[in-house]
């Protein structure tokens, strides 16, 4: 399992939250998602053969268009 944590610059609400966690958990492969609103920050439990390219998809596809893996 990897740990992946990404910011998503434009999330500012609990609405935000919700559609986020439900973006990344609809991916296949993802085990657990934590998401920190006041920082902006998600992080995400996921198999190997999960693409970080494949989670920031899918934020963006929720509507989310300020996406960055955190180092």
């Amino acid at each position: 399992m990897t740990i992946e944590q990404l910011r998503v610059g434009d999330m500012a609400c609990q609405h935000c939250v919700n559609a986020i966690m439900q973006a990344v958990q609809a991916v296949p492969g993802v085990h657990k998602v934590e998401i920190n609103l006041g920082e902006k920050a998600v992080r995400i439990e996921r198999s190997e053969d999960v693409q970080v390219s494949t989670l920031i998809s899918a934020i963006k596809a929720a509507g989310y268009e300020d996406v960055a893996v955190l180092v």
